[in-house]
């Protein structure tokens, strides 16, 4: 005959072994709109400024599209620095938006400040197509001008 061991649920058994037996019931992801906050900032009839805070990731990326897209004057800076996490789904909007603007002769720059961002707009060669510029008034001022 075994000996049963007697279940018990002291603090020795760890919070490991108490989730095992009473899973967390799983949270629902918060909504694209709280992942992603979008401003559209008419700065003047010739340039508007795109903000985005947040994450730009696969669930989120079609926001960012979707603000980029439309009538758009001749110069558009998109603002990454409040962006702390971007994926390559937001990366494929910016080149798409970027293509769009240089075959309608438009301008655009990108402002990016944070690690992640610049991590990735650097790894897949986006600075070459696009200008990434870290300040919004350096952007302001170049793209405005070209």
């Amino acid at each position: 005959m075994t000996e049963r061991i007697p279940f018990t649920r002291s603090s020795r058994d760890g919070p490991a072994f108490r989730a095992a037996l009473h899973p967390a019931v799983p949270r629902p992801r918060p909504s694209a709109e709280n992942l992603l906050r979008i401003r559209r900032i008419l700065w003047n009839e010739d340039l508007l400024v795109i903000a985005a805070a947040g994450e730009i990731d696969l669930a989120t990326a079609g926001r960012l599209d979707h603000a980029m897209r439309g009538r758009l004057p001749a110069a558009t800076v998109l603002d990454l620095s409040e962006v702390g996490f971007l994926g390559v789904a937001g990366l494929r909007v910016i080149e798409s938006a970027a293509a769009r603007a240089r075959a309608e002769r438009r301008t655009t720059g990108v402002v990016a400040d944070t690690r992640p961002v610049l991590r990735l707009l650097q790894l897949f060669g986006t600075e070459t197509q696009v200008p990434v510029y870290r300040h919004l008034d350096h952007a302001i001022l170049e793209v405005a001008n070209r």
